[in-house]
């Protein structure tokens, strides 16, 4: 469900889900509308589109407590220095999946010889500006900016 709540230029946008692989139309509809708000290129749209989805699928694969998936919840602030600035918090146990050791290191190896995992939050990465992960208040939370100059796409350096 969507909520607005009145600070900066424009309303801050919620969204609350459970981790469920039926909630994506939700996510993207959430998504359309908060591009929409910020004024946002396709490109841009596409680039918030592919970070919530890797870490919203994220949580629906591994953020279980026992029966019960984890629940979601999307922040969208458009008051600061960049047209949007995305908060993704869940309820699923603690898991930094940003400091794992190698993840950077895989991505320049050969596709036979990376390990499985890993590619989806160098995606992350990638697609967003100012990525940061935190654990507060038993949630893990991570908030991304999409920057107006961002180019489509970013290659590694090496």
């Amino acid at each position: 469900m969507y909520s607005f709540s009145d600070g900066g230029t424009l309303p801050t946008m919620h969204l609350t889900l459970p981790a469920d692989n039926r909630e994506y139309p939700q996510l993207r509809e959430f998504v359309d509308r908060a591009c929409q708000q910020a004024g946002c290129s396709p490109g841009q749209r596409t680039r918030v589109q592919l970070v919530l989805e890797e870490l919203f699928s994220n949580t629906v694969k591994y953020g279980r407590r026992e029966a019960v998936p984890a629940s979601v919840t999307i922040s969208v602030d458009f008051s600061g220095e960049h047209p949007m600035t995305v908060h993704y918090e869940d309820d699923a146990p603690q898991h930094d999946a940003f400091d794992q050791p190698g993840a950077e290191q895989d991505f320049k190896l050969s596709i036979t010889k990376r390990r499985v995992g890993g590619l989806g939050i160098v995606l992350v990465r990638e697609l967003g500006k100012d990525v940061s992960y935190s654990w507060s208040g038993g949630k893990n939370r991570v908030t991304f900016s999409v920057a107006a100059d961002t180019p489509w796409p970013r290659r590694p350096q090496t």
